[in-house]
């Protein structure tokens, strides 16, 4: 059951009715140290790591030129750890590929993190990880004796786009502090949870009210609360994900939220540097931020 103990989901999406689901995500609770979510389930390999400039005081879309973002390139498949203490970042699926972790003297990132509010108090205006994939047919498939925390087709929200036209998924997770006891619902083996979500920078926008499916950390003392979006993309390659969350702004503060893109296809990496451990361009241990 989803409000249970497990320390691990794979989260899948049905495109369709009658189409076998496709594993999007998969979940890791790093027992009492936070969680963590990889994308494992799609042939990429070569992505691009980058901290987002975000201002919330900006009404509307806006465009951040790569330019103002650090990014690095990475040859292998990464995980974003979001542990209790607030520290965020990108580390390599395969355990020591790329740089991570944290300086054992100053205790600032070796490689792409950043520091947000610990998982106690956990900022839930606006997802803490999100993921979105397009594509879905290059997403490996659920197998008979797979167990996916599932969205189904009637489970999804459409977010300026309609069935007619949406060709991505995006999945928000939230995180909440044990401390929020809310009242939940369970329909087929889900604790379901309804929210007013608000926007981070405000404005006089409505409030969207949608329903969450839940995951219980109970070593880590939050839970998770998912829902999906349907969206329309114009991203060049045929397939392929983004990852990204949480983020060190405020409402009314200017901050960077940590992303990636897979495959980096169209995206400018020249004279960019590498996370991999291996590469001539790879920063030192003792990179600053």
């Amino acid at each position: 059951m989803s409000i249970g103990g497990d320390r691990k989901w794979t989260v899948a999406i049905r495109p369709a009715s009658g189409e076998r689901p496709r594993k999007i995500t998969k979940i890791l609770g790093l027992n009492g140290g936070g969680f963590s979510v990889l994308a494992p389930y799609h042939k990429a390999r070569s992505g691009f790591l980058f901290k987002q400039l975000v201002r919330p005081n900006i009404q509307g879309p806006y465009t951040v030129p790569f330019c103002e973002s650090a990014g690095f390139t990475v040859e292998d498949r990464v995980k974003l750890s979001y542990h209790t203490d607030g520290f965020a970042q990108f580390s390599s699926e395969t355990p020591g590929r790329i740089l991570s972790g944290r300086d054992p003297a100053t205790g600032e990132p070796k490689g792409l993190g950043l520091f947000t509010n610990p998982l106690e108090t956990p900022i839930f205006s606006g997802g803490s990880v999100g993921v979105t994939i397009w594509g879905i047919d290059e997403f490996e498939e659920t197998t008979e004796g797979d167990e996916p925390f599932l969205f189904e087709p009637g489970d999804t929200y459409y977010r300026g786009c309609t069935p007619d036209d949406a060709n991505a998924w995006h999945l928000q997770i939230y995180a909440f502090p044990k401390v929020v006891v809310p009242p939940l619902r369970f329909r087929d083996g889900n604790a379901l949870l309804d929210v007013a979500l608000e926007p981070v920078s405000g404005g006089g926008r409505l409030l969207s009210v949608v329903q969450l499916k839940v995951i219980h950390l109970p070593k880590e003392k939050v839970f998770l609360g998912l829902f999906v979006n349907r969206q329309k993309t114009n991203f060049p390659p045929k397939s392929g994900w983004i990852l990204h969350g949480p983020g060190d702004f405020t409402g009314n503060r200017n901050g960077h939220v940590l992303m990636d893109i897979y495959p980096r296809d169209v995206i400018p990496v020249e004279g960019r540097g590498s996370l991999d451990r291996t590469h001539p361009a790879a920063p030192s241990e003792e990179w600053p931020k």
